[in-house]
């Protein structure tokens, strides 16, 4: 019987590595331009961020599937006052080339129509998928409001 090779687990370890670099980019990018969007009050490029066949989990309602439906949900908060997120990864994991998931906080902030200021703060669970064109997008989204 053949011994491992140390050199093969330092591949291995390696790999690994790289592909959690490239998850916690790739997320991070997702971060930034998902609270860009919300700022920007932009629902179409907010649902960019989404696989096309994604399913989305907001709280209260069913699940939701797709890019349309995304960018509906988004663009109703919009109307309602959102006009800022804030999203913090607690944890990101790869789990193989291109998947990855994100545990996560947030801070949703909502204008009344008093002008003053809500802060709804959520967790949420996420996973991506990093797609032919490179870009890391999520793919199952849920979250809630804690």
């Amino acid at each position: 019987m053949k011994s491992p090779n140390p050199a093969d687990s330092r591949t291995v370890e390696a790999v690994s590595d790289d592909r959690d670099v490239q998850a916690r980019e790739g997320i991070r990018q997702f971060n930034e331009a998902a609270m860009a969007a919300s700022r920007n009050q932009d629902a179409a490029a907010k649902a960019s961020l989404w696989t096309e066949n994604t399913r989305f989990l907001p709280p209260g309602r069913e699940m939701m599937t797709g890019r349309d439906a995304v960018q509906e949900f988004w663009q109703s908060g919009f109307d309602r006052g959102v006009y800022d997120l804030v999203l913090e990864s607690v944890e990101i994991t790869s789990l193989g080339d291109g998947i990855a998931y994100e545990i996560g906080r947030s801070v949703t902030r909502i204008r009344t129509a008093d002008g003053s200021s809500i802060d709804v703060h959520g967790n949420s669970l996420c996973t991506f998928r990093r797609e032919s064109d490179g870009v890391w997008r999520a793919d199952v989204d849920i979250f809630n409001v804690a």
